[in-house]
């Protein structure tokens, strides 16, 4: 992970080469990211991905966005890096990407409050979002899309990565159970969607579960989970760092 240097050329025009002059000596925290949770391996042509700090007009629109369809993440996303295409990420390095706009925009000193589940007291909390947030990478040999042996029916599937675009059609349990033959190319070698849509619904629950975990492949990427002691009552949780609007200003 690398921070460019700033360069800066004249414009021709008065106004913005006063502007650069003024913004000369500022710290440029662009960083260029080559390590990621997939490692790139399923990008085409990729060479690392370069993060830009929010602006404070982004900031602004995401903490004022009022559609409520607007994937706003997908757009902080298009705003902030360069490198790769925000609709073919994978749900893993989306995940981190995040966590590095948060980090190059505000530090990785993370603010908010908590409320204790035991007692209802909030309490302010702070994470150093490196220490909490180590990423896991795929394994070398890990394809896209991959083979999986379904453990009742002892028959191969061919699976493949959910990309961003796509991650509505599996935001809750109904879309999984409507979409999920969306992201499996082939089941014992048989590739009609609508074969495998009806396969899937005859399917034993082990079956489904499986194909399911190898779509998600959750054990990579970042794992944004904490454990959360309450000073007022000793409960201790384990608990999600919460990523609404808040993740993204520094009120």
């Amino acid at each position: 992970m690398t921070k460019n240097k700033k360069i800066i050329e004249k414009t021709g025009d008065p106004r913005e080469d006063a502007l650069n002059d003024l913004f000369s000596e500022s710290a440029d925290d662009t960083m260029v990211i080559t390590e990621i949770p997939s490692k790139g391996k399923f990008y085409s042509d990729f060479k690392g991905i370069e993060v830009k700090p929010l602006t404070f007009v982004d900031e602004q629109k995401i903490l004022n966005a009022k559609d409520a369809n607007l994937d706003i993440v997908s757009k902080l996303l298009e705003k902030t890096i360069d490198g790769v295409v925000v609709d073919e990420l994978l749900s893993m390095d989306k995940m981190y990407l995040l966590m590095k706009v948060r980090e190059v925009s505000y530090g990785d000193l993370y603010d908010f409050k908590v409320t204790c589940p035991a007692c209802s007291t909030e309490i302010n909390t702070s994470l150093k979002l490196s220490e909490h947030l180590n990423m896991t990478q795929v394994p070398d040999d890990l394809e896209d899309p991959r083979k999986v042996t379904l453990p009742r029916l002892k028959v191969e599937a061919e699976v493949r990565f959910p990309r961003s675009r796509e991650e509505i059609l599996l935001s809750d349990t109904d879309e999984i159970h409507k979409n999920i033959y969306r992201f499996v190319v082939s089941i014992k070698g048989n590739r009609d969607p609508v074969f495998i849509s009806k396969a899937l619904k005859r399917m034993h629950i082990q079956d489904i579960k499986k194909i399911v975990s190898e779509i998600s492949k959750s054990e990579y990427g970042v794992n944004p989970r904490f454990i959360f002691q309450c000073p007022e009552c000793s409960h201790e949780e384990t608990m999600a760092i919460p990523m609404d609007v808040s993740f993204f200003s520094v009120s």
